[in-house]
């Protein structure tokens, strides 16, 4: 794996509240997905994770098709936040909120046209 020294690895087990409608969470999940265009991918792997809450494959609840695993940088300040792809599954299929620290440093992002 490639990390540098002030990489931070965000923990995605401590996403635990929930989207209130579908509405809401599919208005944020397209924020969210634009926002991560925006940012670095590493770590690119050619399996596919198996979901703990589910026991079920990685997918994306629009497609239901299976993405393998990665992680994206974000930058953070000083630090880069590094956040597995499995969060794309998180949000879509469980309705997780993701952690305000990611949210925040994504807002920071100057999008790239």
């Amino acid at each position: 794996m490639f990390y540098k020294k002030n990489d931070i690895c965000v923990d995605l087990l401590q996403m635990v509240e929930y989207f209130r409608s579908e509405e809401e969470k599919d208005a944020f999940f397209e924020w969210f997905t634009l926002a991560l265009t925006n940012v670095e991918i590493i770590n690119k792997l050619r399996h596919v994770e198996i979901c703990h809450i589910c026991n079920e494959f990685m997918t994306l609840k629009s497609t239901g098709k299976k993405f393998s695993s990665y992680e994206f940088r974000i930058p953070n300040g000083e630090s880069d936040l590094i956040v597995s792809s499995a969060i794309l599954h998180f949000i879509s299929v469980h309705n997780l909120i993701p952690n305000k620290v990611i949210i925040n440093a994504l807002e920071k992002i100057k999008p790239i046209f």
